[in-house]
Formats: C-alpha cells, sequence, structure tokens
C-alpha cells in the first residue's frame, strides 16, 4: 500500500508536520517494503497549497494520507479522488505508517463505516485544537471580568467616528457569540454608551475576536484568518454608521 505523510524533511525518522497544507515534503512510503519518495511541495501558499497538496497524492497514488490536521474541504476533496485521510498523526513519518498498517483492517482498500470514521475523526482534531480552544475561552472571562460597563461609557467622546472606530476596536478584542451580543448591546446602552459604538462593538463581537484569532489560524491557516479578521474590521466602522444613520432617518 502507498501511504502520503506530510513532513519537514525527507527521510522516515522525520517529524509529521500539524498541517498537510503547510508541509515541506509529501513522503510517499510503501508499507511492504518501507521504501519512500520524498516529493517536495510546490512554493504556494493559501488555497493553492492545498489544492498543490492533494494533486500531489493524487498523482503519486497514494492510498491513505495520515497527517494532524487537515481542512474539512481538503479532506473532502482527498476522499472524492479516493484518497483516505486519517488525521490526529503524531510522531515521525516510519512511526506513522508503522502504527496505520498495525491498527489498519486486513483489507486496508475497505473504509471504515462512514459515521465511525467521521465521529473519530471529528474527536481527533477537536483533541488537537482543545488547548487553543481553552486559552481563547480563559482569556475572554478574565477580560469581560476586568472590563466594566463604566470603564466603557468613559472611553467614548460622543463623536460618532471615533466612537465607531473604538467600538470596533474594543468588540474585536472581546469577541463572543450573537446570543450575548444582544444583552451585552443593551447593558451598554443603558450605561450611556453610545449607538455608534455599541453597533460597532456588535458587529465586530460576532464577526472578528481577536483573542480567537489563534484558534481560528489552528483551524483555517494564517492567511485566511487574518485577511477575514482585517477585512470584517474594516467594513464594521462604516457598517456602525451607516446603521445608526439609517435607523434614526428612519425614525
Amino acid at each position: 500500500m502507498r501511504i502520503a505523510v506530510a513532513a519537514t524533511d525527507v527521510d522516515l525518522d522525520t517529524a509529521a508536520v500539524t498541517r498537510l497544507g503547510t508541509c515541506a515534503y509529501l513522503l510517499v512510503v510503501d508499507s511492504d517494503t518501507m521504501t519512500c519518495e520524498a516529493i517536495p511541495r510546490p512554493g504556494v501558499s493559501g488555497a493553492g497549497a492545498g489544492v498543490a497538496t492533494v494533486a500531489l497524492a493524487v498523482d503519486r497514488d497514494a492510498h491513505v494520507i495520515l497527517t494532524r490536521y487537515v481542512s474539512p474541504r481538503m479532506e473532502a476533496t482527498l476522499r472524492e479522488n479516493d484518497v483516505n485521510v486519517v488525521t490526529g498523526v503524531e510522531g515521525t513519518v516510519r512511526e506513522a505508517v508503522e502504527e496505520y498498517v498495525r491498527t489498519a483492517s486486513p483489507d486496508a482498500s475497505v473504509r471504515p463505516r462512514p459515521v465511525i470514521d467521521a465521529l473519530a475523526r471529528s474527536g481527533r482534531q477537536f483533541a488537537a485544537m482543545l488547548p487553543v480552544l481553552l486559552g481563547v475561552m480563559l482569556l475572554a472571562g478574565l477580560f469581560k471580568v476586568f472590563v466594566s460597563a463604566e470603564t466603557l461609557k468613559a472611553a467614548y467622546s460622543g463623536t460618532p467616528v471615533t466612537d465607531a472606530l473604538s467600538g470596533a476596536f474594543l468588540g474585536s478584542i472581546m469577541g463572543g457569540n450573537a446570543v450575548n451580543s444582544y444583552v451585552i448591546g443593551e447593558a451598554l446602552q443603558d450605561a450611556g454608551v453610545s449607538l455608534f459604538a455599541v453597533t460597532a462593538i456588535l458587529t465586530t463581537w460576532v464577526t472578528v475576536g481577536l483573542i480567537q484569532l489563534p484558534a481560528e489560524i489552528s483551524a483555517f491557516g494564517s492567511r485566511f484568518a487574518v485577511a477575514r479578521n482585517a477585512v470584517a474590521f474594516a467594513l464594521a466602522v462604516p457598517l456602525a454608521l451607516l446603521t445608526v444613520v439609517l435607523v434614526r432617518w428612519l425614525s
């Protein structure tokens, strides 16, 4: 069987990398002879990196890819091309291949039952991201405890543009889910915070969230995560201004 492993170098004793789309090499190992072919990943980044890696695996007739994490879209593309995907892999390339061969069914071409396979893969990916998620929750909780509504009110001058800008910045730091944002928005208005600031805070609260950035980078990659957060922040200020002006005009 031909098994592809995302790796940092060209030999079997090199470490398997965390993300399939950022590996330096794709090592295609013959599980019967333990000989391998080291294929440098093309020098592309972003979405193109994932496409290039998938193309390498398919072109080398790999039956399985072993890695610690792979994006859902890339995994779906690999499976559409009859390449099985195993996540949660740790250690060296040799150890990963030997572990897979040891635990694989006698007929390795037969895939596990879809539901059980999906649950197992989801569990491994969640376990890999759990430390980052716990850190995000801790930072969010500490910030919300130590920043009061009175402090927020004192930070705003009443000028629409500066209020919207500072509100967008604060909402970006705090971050949270949409349900909480409604309660927080009402509390901020009751505390005397301007509607421009409240609107900007609520917008970035659910679309940016800098303290959640490590988790988003872990799941989707740094290029996507940074670009998405930057665009969301840039649009929050004009959106807040337009929303308040429109509401006041309609009323």
